[in-house]
């Protein structure tokens, strides 16, 4: 289930990307501090925090190293 960092990008991705933009408003992230995205998958919230907040620190972890490994080259 963790495996295929690729497919689930394929799989879920699009749908990530679009709506991660709008969790962080909804949300209400400060514009500074830290961020830590548990169970971050390919790192699209983690990325949309990251360019909505340029001043926040933020570390995405998950259980699946493939996705971390994805998610480092997306950077």
């Amino acid at each position: 289930m963790f495996v295929d960092a690729e497919a689930y990008e394929r799989f879920m991705g699009g749908w990530s990307r679009r709506i991660a933009p709008r969790l962080v408003d909804f949300a209400e992230v400060p514009g500074r501090g830290r961020v830590l995205d548990v169970g971050s998958g390919t790192g699209s919230l983690a990325l949309a925090i990251d360019e909505r907040k340029p001043h926040c620190r933020v570390v995405g972890i998950d259980v699946s190293r493939q996705y971390v490994a994805y998610a480092a080259r997306r950077e």
